[in-house]
């Protein structure tokens, strides 16, 4: 792990819990969405892998479950590297939010320096 990588982890405010699952990402102003994987999410973000993505662009994203509900959400992009893309979830739905409670537990205020 390079220095940038720990200090970029070192911020961030929830835990990240690995996926590796196929996601539609529909970028504001683009008509037709892409088709990623969903490396990791959190409560107030993910990383997706496999295509390229503006800096700071809007979008939309989701994914139905095995029961065959669906997960939506939305954000901005924070950060782009060679593989892929960070994001900032600003918005989701309580489906989204209930599979991201399954995964990772409950969201808890950050602890006080």
């Amino acid at each position: 792990m390079t220095p940038q990588q720990s200090d970029y982890s070192d911020r961030r405010r929830h835990m990240r819990v690995p996926l590796g699952m196929p996601v539609r990402v529909h970028f504001a102003g683009h008509q037709m969405p892409v088709t990623v994987e969903m490396r990791d999410i959190s409560h107030g973000g993910c990383y997706f892998r496999g295509a390229a993505a503006p800096a700071s662009a809007r979008l939309a994203f989701g994914f139905v479950l095995p029961e065959r509900r669906m997960c939506v959400a939305r954000g901005r992009v924070l950060r782009v590297d060679g593989n892929g893309f960070a994001v900032e979830i600003d918005r989701s739905n309580e489906t989204f939010t209930d599979f991201l409670t399954d995964l990772s537990g409950p969201v808890t205020a950050p602890k006080a320096a």
